[in-house]
């Protein structure tokens, strides 16, 4: 992508229901970051936007949650877990020379694999990335998609129908809020 005269080159390393801690859908994020990440050339920003950790923890271990789990060994996590692996991704990628940037967790209310004390611990990482200092840039997903009359859940619309993916509008309206001079 050209910009101001410069090329502007995006990588996206993400596998979907990846997590930072454990391995599941793919070797965990922070098992695989050095290797998909750090080596990239002329890598000069990370965006740190994984969260599935929390929502993997606290899901209902009965009904159809209770099978999709059972696909995903790995300890449960905490809030601190969480907290301490966003710092050591943003420690190694800054011994590279790279800016860190974080997207905070998404809302997944609704889902089957919602539960009230996953939503608690995802809303305490979110005000961690929201207020720690620990970033060079905020990209605040939870806040691009969830629900003003419900703040566990994505609005309407943005969702896939599971209320745990976003929808091809789900998708563009957070690309459109990542705000462009954060990789300037």
């Amino acid at each position: 992508m050209a910009r101001g005269g410069s090329t502007l080159c995006v990588i996206n390393q993400g596998i979907g229901g990846n997590r930072l801690l454990s391995d599941g859908i793919g070797t965990a994020a922070l098992a695989r970051f050095d290797r998909d990440i750090l080596a990239t050339p002329g890598l000069g920003h990370v965006v740190i936007a994984v969260g599935n950790d929390l929502v993997f923890s606290f899901a209902p271990r009965t009904g159809e949650a209770a099978g999709f789990l059972d696909m995903f060994p790995g300890a449960p996590v905490t809030v601190d877990d969480v907290i301490a692996a966003h710092l050591q991704l943003a420690s190694r990628a800054r011994a590279h020379g790279a800016k860190v940037h974080a997207a905070t967790i998404a809302p997944y209310g609704g889902s089957e694999m919602y539960s009230p004390q996953g939503d608690k611990a995802r809303e305490q990482v979110n005000a961690w990335i929201r207020t720690s200092g620990a970033f060079d840039g905020l990209l605040d997903f939870d806040a691009v998609w969830r629900d003003p009359a419900d703040r566990a859940r994505i609005r309407d619309g943005l969702h896939m129908g599971d209320h745990l993916h976003g929808s091809d509008a789900g998708y563009a309206a957070l690309a459109e809020a990542v705000d462009l001079s954060l990789f300037d």
